[in-house]
């Protein structure tokens, strides 16, 4: 049975966001700062400052840079559901979790690889573009995150 509308593919391919590494620097300048705060001596403080500064490097490395080789390099969204090419070149399959978060200048679209595998992937404005952030937007909370079999019962 064919669907009532068909929509084209939405192919996204993020750019590093200088929005998303600002604000993950702030977060882990903030989280260093408490931690140097506590009252715990040299040897206590500084074993959980190198844990922030090796956290604030992974992140920024795997998520803002997308330098990772399971780094999501681009993400298509079509009639058969979701292809992710990572950044080592594999082509994957996925489904669109129900904990995706869908915001006004935000979007995290949390993704399941089969049983056990899972990504992420934040998207912001500038990682993306505005116009297309808004049509992902509208397209999810239009569909949802269902998988292609429920949105064929849907129709």
């Amino acid at each position: 049975m064919s669907r009532h509308h068909a929509h084209p593919p939405l192919v996204i391919r993020p750019r590093p966001s200088p929005r998303l590494g600002g604000f993950v620097a702030a977060t882990h300048a903030a989280s260093l700062a408490v931690a140097l705060a506590l009252p715990l001596p040299w040897a206590g403080r500084a074993p959980l400052a190198g844990m922030i500064a090796a956290s604030l490097g992974w992140i920024l490395w795997a998520r803002v840079l997308a330098a990772a080789p399971w780094s999501i390099r681009q993400a298509v969204w079509d009639e058969e559901g979701w292809q992710l090419t990572l950044a080592d070149g594999r082509v994957r399959s996925a489904r669109l979790a129900r904990s995706t978060y869908v915001g006004v200048g935000l979007v995290i679209l949390n993704l399941r690889l089969g049983h056990l595998g899972r990504r992420s992937l934040v998207l912001t404005g500038d990682a993306v573009g505005p116009d297309l952030l808004r049509r992902l937007r509208a397209r999810l909370r239009l569909l949802g995150p269902l998988d292609p079999a429920a949105a064929d019962r849907r129709s």
